[in-house]
Formats: C-alpha cells, sequence, structure tokens
C-alpha cells in the first residue's frame, strides 16, 4: 500500500503526546508531510497560517477541545476535510456519533486505540474520496 497514498499536508491534533507521536509516525510512514499540535489553541493558530489538505484531531482535550478545532477549521476552510479521533465510550453506537459529528463536517471517525491499518486506510480513503 505504501507509495499509493497521495502525499498530503496534515494536521494532527492530540493532548496526549504518545497518542500524538503514534498518529504522527503512521501517517509519515505513508509518505504524508504531519504537523502535530497537542493543544486546539496551537492548532487553530496553525490552521490561520497554513492550509493543510487534512484535519486530524482528537475530541476530548482539556481547556478547549476538538469541537472548537473542528469549528475554527471549517470557518477558516471550510472545504477542509476532517477526521475525528475518538476514544468515546462503545456504548454510544458508532453510527450516531457519526451522524453527529458529520453536522460538524467530518468526514471519517477512527476510534482509539488506533490500529496503523484502520488510520492508513481511512486516511487515504478521505484524500482520494472526500
Amino acid at each position: 500500500m505504501r507509495g499509493q497514498t497521495p502525499m498530503a499536508d496534515i494536521l494532527v491534533v492530540d493532548d496526549d503526546p504518545v497518542s500524538l507521536g503514534i498518529v504522527s509516525k503512521i501517517l509519515e510512514k505513508e509518505g504524508n508531510t504531519v504537523t502535530g499540535c497537542t493543544d486546539a489553541r496551537a492548532a487553530i493558530e496553525s490552521l490561520t497560517f497554513h492550509e493543510f489538505d487534512l484535519l486530524v484531531t482528537d475530541l476530548i482535550m482539556p481547556d478547549h477541545d476538538g469541537f472548537e478545532v473542528i469549528q475554527a477549521a471549517k470557518s477558516l476552510r471550510p472545504d477542509l476535510r476532517i477526521i475525528v479521533l475518538s476514544g468515546i465510550d462503545e456504548r454510544v453506537p458508532p453510527e450516531l456519533t457519526m451522524q453527529a459529528l458529520s453536522k460538524l463536517g467530518v468526514a471519517r471517525m477512527v476510534r482509539k486505540p488506533i490500529k496503523p491499518a484502520v488510520l492508513a486506510s481511512e486516511v487515504l480513503a478521505v484524500l482520494i474520496g472526500g
């Protein structure tokens, strides 16, 4: 699969440095350029000054959450594609969560703990198909 992924400029936002590192490494291995932020404020600043192809963000973060990052991204760049990383409780049906997120302009949701193959294929699907 490597080499087939379009090179993309991706912003990854996760308050957990370990998770941020794992996601960044997976995406870089697929040939993408990755900018990592550990908080929403830094992510919004990055979005203000740089045009990314894709935003991959955690939802639950201290101070400012992923919803604020998504709202800022959509107001700064309405066509930006978004994938949410979610540790949302498994008792919540993923289709309900995705229904709510799609109203915010989110293309896909990848559950935590992250499986490298799943993340890589979801990113590829979003980059190719939108």
